[in-house]
């Protein structure tokens, strides 16, 4: 291209003219987010990659827990989200002048906030997406759950020679935390952390494309008996998988199952008629001959000797020839996995000793507990994927 001013010019209008609504579709977006990644990764220096890795991210984090912990966004929310001057900021959330000024400063260069002009400042659809629990509450789970435990981390698998953690009562995060038990029971006795964590796992079900964008409901609803259960959401949390589809086929809510530990079951989304029924999937499976039994990130909580007993568990309800096993969870390509998947494998590994699998893995898997998988559904919209699996 050459090296002239025009020519840069050139780059860094077409650059800064990319919007997401350009694209078509959101794959089309996804894919060219992830080249822009890889851009900015051929164009850092070293220097500018260990300052952005080692100076530059723990500062902005820190100063997103700052906001959080001053309720900025939410005080900021009260009075219109318009431009505001730093000083004036300070003293909504009673914060020294010259600190927040910084603060503000290093969010704003991180495109957090909008700079307007000399320390003046507006929100973005960022920030102002903060304001909901299902965003802004992985600010505390960062705090509270991510950087203690990736900060341990290394010292762990020092301690034990290198090996994967399998144990779920005694691994990273009980290492990091100091305490006896597995995250669930930690979060049982936390309740403060246990609801910020269950806000940080509605985030993760709510904004992520939803499992029928993924596999057209035909495919199990035409041929189903309607005197039976239709779907059986196995560990689904608060229901945000089973309402999504209860909302596009309203007339099947009688017929839709949400199981999951009975304090969660009780801040169930799901209005009646769906069946919210208290669950331990480590027990026999109660509801038999559902159409589907889908599960939606739970095996990646588990390593292989666990995740094997729950598809045990859940087997003999199935009806030969009839019901299907629907996983949603990543499947990692052995080649260019995408960062999500990647990010979401160590952080099941710190926090339940669980993973992320290859397609190879889940075949290994479903196989040693007796399943055969069918298909793999994919879509351009997510970086999850559906394996449809029956009795072998």
């Amino acid at each position: 291209m050459g090296s002239s001013t025009r020519s840069v010019d050139e780059v860094l209008k077409s650059l800064n003219s990319i919007k997401p609504e350009d694209f078509a579709a959101d794959g089309d977006r996804s894919n060219v987010l992830l080249a822009a990644y890889a851009l900015v990764s051929r164009l850092e220096t070293p220097w500018e990659a260990v300052a952005r890795l080692c100076m530059n991210q723990p500062a902005l984090e820190a100063s997103l827990k700052v906001a959080k912990d001053l309720q900025l966004f939410e005080k900021w929310h009260e009075r219109g989200d318009g431009p505001e001057k730093s000083d004036t900021l300070a003293d909504l959330v009673q914060c020294d002048k010259q600190l927040f000024s910084r603060i503000l400063r290093h969010l704003a260069v991180n495109h957090v906030l909008q700079e307007v002009s000399a320390s003046v400042y507006k929100p973005t659809a960022f920030s102002l997406s903060l304001l909901q629990p299902v965003f802004g509450e992985w600010i505390n789970y960062l705090y509270d759950a991510a950087i203690p435990c990736f900060h341990r981390m290394p010292k762990y698998l020092q301690k034990t020679r290198y090996q994967t953690p399998i144990d779920p009562d005694d691994g990273v995060f009980q290492y990091a935390k100091d305490y006896k038990g597995d995250l669930f029971k930690y979060y049982a006795d936390h309740p403060k952390e246990g609801a910020s964590f269950n806000h940080v796992m509605g985030g993760v079900m709510a904004n992520q494309a939803s499992w029928v964008n993924i596999i057209p409901a035909e495919a199990f609803i035409n041929g189903s008996d309607p005197s039976q259960p239709l779907i059986v959401d196995v560990g689904g949390n608060v229901g945000h998988d089973i309402e999504k589809f209860r909302k596009e086929f309203p007339e099947t809510a009688a017929r839709l199952y949400l199981e999951d530990k009975p304090g969660v079951i009780a801040l169930s989304k799901c209005p009646d008629p769906v069946n919210k029924i208290p669950h331990d999937f480590f027990q026999p499976q109660p509801i038999k001959g559902s159409r589907v039994y889908y599960m939606h990130g739970v095996l990646h909580d588990w390593a292989d000797e666990p995740a094997r007993k729950i598809l045990q568990m859940l087997r003999d309800a199935l009806k030969p020839g009839y019901s299907k096993l629907l996983i949603h969870d990543h499947i990692v390509p052995e080649v260019s996995a995408h960062p999500h998947a990647t990010s979401y494998d160590l952080t099941m590994m710190v926090l339940v000793a669980g993973l992320e699998r290859t397609e190879s893995a889940w075949h290994a898997l479903l196989q040693s507990a007796g399943y055969k998988v069918i298909r793999v559904w994919r879509s351009p919209l997510a970086a999850q994927a559906i394996l449809e699996a029956e009795l072998a």
